[in-house]
């Protein structure tokens, strides 16, 4: 099962042809699935059509919480990366815990994530 993050949904939004084809495969075989997290990340923005846009695809998606499941496993990816001295974003540790609550392999383009050395996380 798959998980996509803030930034493969903003380079989908935005036409980039790799993640386009990935995330059509992803929906090829099942359902595409985000978090709440990421939810805020993208109806945050400041203009109205990148918000219309954002709740457009955001409304074809399954939209996982963040539970006290998600909160345990975010709390113990932070002691690990803490512990290596390779802390990363708060939002990002967020959704990496409601990944791995779920059992969902998270596809992200942000390159800092690659420092959780988990099977969970790819970066593509």
């Amino acid at each position: 099962m798959t998980l996509i993050d803030t930034s493969v949904i903003i380079d989908f939004l935005a036409g980039d042809k790799k993640i386009v084809s990935l995330i059509e495969e992803i929906a090829d075989k099942g359902d595409v699935k985000t978090t709440s997290i990421t939810e805020y990340e993208l109806l945050k923005h400041k203009t109205k059509l990148k918000r219309h846009l954002a709740e457009d695809f955001l409304s074809e998606l399954t939209v996982y919480p963040f539970d006290s499941a998600a909160a345990k496993e975010a709390a113990k990816t932070y002691k690990e990366l803490q512990d290596a001295g390779r802390l990363v974003n708060e939002n990002d540790l967020l959704i990496v815990g409601i990944a791995l609550a779920n059992d969902e392999v998270l596809l992200t383009r942000d390159q800092k994530l690659a420092k959780i050395n988990k099977d969970s996380v790819k970066v593509v």
